[in-house]
């Protein structure tokens, strides 16, 4: 019964991601993984029956799946209707969490109604969860509230945000997997029912305590860690720890998982066998410790998969049967799976079943093959196991990984333990003396100084950080049938050392064989060299022709372009998206496999156009700029210095860029048209850059935030025939009404047009003034603040435009040159 349970978890999760991945059309990955499913059912089970039995819950899953998302269109419809009305909801508190001064509420079992016309509407649709915030809402705070309370609030609806560009974070999809409907910010809270959940209540103040304690007894910047790892509170770690763990890949280190709750599971019922109790007894009383343990940490998907796990392993252990690790991982993947189908498209829980299945799946055979007598060889192969596994998955999610992750692993996670017992024991003797609080710590202080030093020394090894890219289904699916052919090759040369393989040889000549086996340094090197190969298969490849995206920043500009060995960024900033280097920008380059950036243009000195640039040459080591050009005429700006002054201390070739300058690689080709050094501007804006591009047959003119008065002298300079081969404008000042001037639109008469704006900007951009005249022209307008980010493709001979957000509005390809 070990393997179809595994099959049929198997089965109804592939059904569920099939539903939810043939919106990409990627149908065809699970069903291929399906019919793998049914092969090696009909090869290992031992009733037909087990064959078929996973395409059952394959259609079960599917059907799941499917009943989610018309579910939640339903919602979204409901959402969108009170997403402009002052909002009551009346519901029951699930969790209280408290953040620089902020409140944060889980309401579930909600009630809501919308003002409308000065009436109470109710909303006619069950809801799920729904996150509330608050800084100060009358006379109730934080210290009134309780888990269990029921409570009114009333106030402002946020739907939760989507991504709008290439790599960023996906709120609403992340939320969407955890049941969350909407955010409301509270501006008034009435309690309707004062009565608390005294289990619930007593966890929480349990966890507030603790938390005290080790911020008072151990040092800052280990008790942010103690409170991550032991009370799956990760608000207190510094940023800069935190950067340093993801980028080496231990960040897993920084939250409650499989290691911690295996490891707190195991602890409990050790103590309670030591106590005295039976099988039973100590199971039963440890899956209620470990339970109660999943809900003080705030039970996340990981820690219900390991939860789950471990009260499996318990029940084993009362039964007196053996526990099979696939068996219990499956049992938690089919629990999770039903619960919310979108969960399984969560990074962090494909990371944390990938890991469980790689041990429970590959690491066997790897370590079986090394000889388990061999120094490491188990460490080796789970460590091994897991990172193979989970490649895909941290390209995918991730965009980038530490090579030398695999090494730190081996020699962190075994201290972990130590973090977790000084953590614990920060919490259980600082109750009782402060002296022995800070004593408990010491073992835990020491250990993460070692993780420090250690990450640290990695980061200064040339490579330490590798960016790949989002894998596209191609690779995936080769480095799938890669992975199955090397662990089908490894277990053949097992049997083949151990004499296991068929032949007709005598058995003397077959112990000679066996005599003769394969080295154990020769063993992993050879896993070394798979480990660099599949480096090498999930390594950006170079794009086909000409792949421009207009991001979508909000106030501001950035375009990124990239051709067969170049990528190039044209601005780069925004006044509405304070934190657009690092959650828009960064990510972005990040998710295309770009390293480097070989040219980069900034075409004045306003924040939204620069901001992001200053963050990369700042604060991301990850990516390079190689060659910054800025304006002529803002060299006395103080903002245009500072990105001078950081540029070279970089490293970066920094250049002051006018009329007639350019760069040319290949059939690509950027000209600076204006303004030249005679040309005096009027303010900030008059000093943008207007470059003009050109990749074959298509032309594209970027203008900044040029004004109507510089337009009428870029027309006197410039053959307007030059001008005129533009088909695709990037429209100036977001769409401003003072720029886009008729002349100018009829000297450069474009195709196509892309206004970069930010939704609801207080500017009024774009105006109606400058849609007008596009409309008069024929001219088809592409706008971020309503589409996200827009692409645009070419050969150098077709253009073809699509939309991030709704990808489906694709605008063909070059209609002049076609008819031409």
């Amino acid at each position: 019964m070990k393997r179809p349970l595994c099959l049929i978890a198997g089965g109804f999760v592939l059904g569920e991601t099939a539903v939810l991945l043939a919106l990409t059309s990627w149908l065809f990955l699970p069903a291929l993984i399906a019919a793998g499913m049914i092969f090696c059912g009909r090869r290992r089970g031992r009733n037909p029956l087990w064959v078929f039995l996973p395409l059952v819950f394959f259609y079960l899953g599917s059907a799941r799946a499917g009943s989610e998302m018309e579910n939640w269109r339903e919602r979204e419809m409901r959402m969108d209707e009170i997403s402009s009305h002052y909002t009551e909801v009346q519901g029951k508190i699930s969790s209280i969490e408290e953040e620089e001064g902020t409140v944060w509420l889980t309401l579930k079992n909600n009630r809501i109604r919308k003002m409308r016309k000065g009436n109470w509407d109710e909303v006619p649709y069950e809801h799920s969860k729904i996150l509330v915030s608050f800084k100060e809402a009358g006379s109730v705070s934080a210290e009134h509230l309780g888990i269990g309370q029921t409570i009114a609030v009333r106030g402002e609806v946020q739907l939760f945000s989507q991504a709008r560009n290439p790599g960023e974070f996906d709120f609403k999809d992340y939320y969407q997997s955890l049941g969350f409907d909407f955010r409301l910010f509270a501006e008034e809270i009435e309690i309707v029912n004062s009565a608390k959940s005294p289990l619930l209540e007593g966890l929480r103040k349990f966890k507030s305590r603790s938390k005290d304690l080790l911020y008072r007894d151990a040092k800052e910047e280990d008790a942010g860690i103690f409170a991550a790892a032991v009370l799956g509170d990760k608000k207190g770690i510094a940023s800069e720890i935190k950067d340093l763990y993801q980028k080496n890949g231990i960040a897993h280190l920084l939250a409650i998982s499989g290691l911690h709750m295996s490891f707190i599971g195991l602890a409990f019922y050790k103590m309670m066998k030591k106590a005295g109790a039976g099988f039973w007894g100590a199971g039963l009383v440890s899956t209620v410790l470990l339970i109660l343990y999943g809900i003080l940490t705030g039970g996340s998907p990981s820690v219900v998969r390991a939860g789950l796990m471990m009260c499996a392993g318990f029940y084993a252990a009362c039964l007196g049967r053996t526990y099979d690790l696939l068996s219990a991982a499956s049992l938690s993947f089919l629990f999770l799976g039903f619960h919310s189908p979108f969960l399984i498209m969560q990074g962090g829980v494909q990371l944390s079943f990938g890991a469980v299945f790689a041990i429970g799946g590959l690491a066997p055979v790897i370590r079986s093959w090394l000889g388990k007598d061999h120094l490491f060889a188990g460490s080796i192969s789970a460590c091994f196991a897991v990172q193979m596994m989970t490649l895909p998955v941290t390209a995918f999610h991730f965009y980038q990984m530490p090579p030398y992750g695999l090494l730190l692993n081996l020699l962190v996670i075994p201290l972990m333990g130590g973090v977790l017992c000084s953590g614990m024991g920060v919490i259980a003797l600082g109750a009782i003396s402060s002296v022995l609080g800070t004593a408990a710590a010491g073992t835990g202080h020491y250990i993460l100084s070692l993780y420090e030093v250690l990450l640290k020394t990695a980061g200064r090894i040339p490579g330490h950080n590798i960016i790949l890219g989002r894998p596209g289904i191609r690779v995936l699916a080769a480095y799938a049938l890669l992975l199955t052919a090397v662990m089908l090759f490894i277990e053949r040369l097992r049997k083949w050392e151990k004499g296991e393989e068929k032949t007709a040889q005598p058995p003397k000549e077959k112990k000679d064989k066996t005599a003769a086996g394969i080295p154990y340094g020769a063993k992993l090197l050879f896993l070394a060299g798979f480990y660099l190969l599949s480096i090498l298969l999930f390594s950006p490849q170079p794009v086909k022709g000409l792949d421009a995206w207009f991001l979508d920043v909000g106030q501001g500009d950035g375009i990124l372009l990239r051709t067969e060995g170049e990528a190039i960024l044209v601005d780069g900033g925004s006044s509405s998206n304070k934190s657009l280097g690092e959650y828009t920008l960064s990510p972005c380059l990040k998710s295309l496999g770009i390293s480097q950036i070989d040219y980069a243009f900034v075409s004045h000195g306003d924040q939204d156009h620069l901001s992001g640039v200053k963050y990369l040459l700042e604060s991301c080591e990850d990516i390079q700029i190689k060659n910054l050009f800025l304006p002529y005429h803002g060299r006395g700006d103080e903002s245009i210095q500072s990105l001078e002054e950081l540029g070279r201390k970089r490293g970066t070739c920094v250049r002051y860029l006018t009329e007639g300058d350019y760069m040319k690689t290949g059939t690509f080709s950027v000209t600076c048209l204006y303004p030249g050094k005679e040309d005096i501007p009027g303010d900030v804006n008059g000093e943008s850059q207007v470059l003009k591009m050109d990749y074959g047959d298509c032309h594209m003119l970027f203008t900044g935030d040029m004004g109507e008065v510089e337009e009428q002298r870029l027309l006197e300079k410039m053959d307007h025939n030059l001008l005129g081969e533009v088909n695709v404008l990037k429209t100036a000042h977001h769409g401003s009404k003072y720029s886009s001037s008729e002349p100018f639109l009829d000297a450069v008469s474009p195709t196509w047009s892309v206004i970069s704006y930010g939704q609801g900007n207080s500017y009024g951009h774009p105006h109606k003034e400058v849609l007008d005249r596009l409309k008069e022209r024929n001219v088809t307008v592409f706008q971020t603040g309503m589409s996200g980010a827009v692409r645009l493709e070419t050969d150098g001979t077709r253009i073809r435009f699509s939309t991030f957000v709704d990808g489906s509005r694709n605008h063909g390809y070059n209609e002049k040159k076609e008819k031409e």
